[in-house]
């Protein structure tokens, strides 16, 4: 047997805890947009590169405000950039939380398959050695075994 990584349960207060916490945070973030995916591969994607570019646009439209018609709202882009930028900065503490959750979901899954693996051969043992009862747990374990793998 492997090394068990984790041994961990939750209680489901807290896991509703957490939810909850994931519910405030998405009420204090009420304009969030959901895209689809072609909508999102239509707009143009604001990149560290041209996110300079932006900044000193903002500045040059900001020193030269008369040289600009009235429908380019130089205010309205810094905004959008500031708010791309504090997002930004979220998203990064989101990311690092989603990959350690999602690492330790793998870890959790994979032993508790390891292990259902391991039991599944000793089930299969015991019923060809004719421990009773051992063939209808083993044909079942068998059957959904097969029915997820596809074969």
């Amino acid at each position: 047997m492997s090394e068990n990584r984790i041994s961990m349960e939750l209680a489901t207060e807290l896991v509703d805890q957490i939810k909850g916490l994931i519910d405030q945070m998405e009420e204090k973030l009420p304009f969030l947009i959901s895209l689809t995916s072609d909508e999102r591969n239509s707009f143009p994607k604001l990149s560290r590169e041209n996110e300079l570019f932006v900044e000193e646009t903002i500045r040059a439209a900001q020193t030269h405000k008369d040289v600009l018609p009235s429908y380019i709202h130089t205010n309205e882009m810094a905004k959008d950039l500031e708010l791309h930028q504090q997002l930004g900065r979220i998203m990064v503490r989101l990311n690092y939380l989603h990959e350690k959750v999602k690492d330790t979901m793998h870890i959790a899954g994979s032993e508790a398959l390891a292990t259902a693996l391991v039991t599944n051969n000793m089930f299969q043992i015991a019923a060809k050695m004719g421990v009773e009862g051992m063939d209808s747990v083993s044909a079942k374990l068998s059957e959904l075994f097969d029915s997820r793998s596809g074969q």
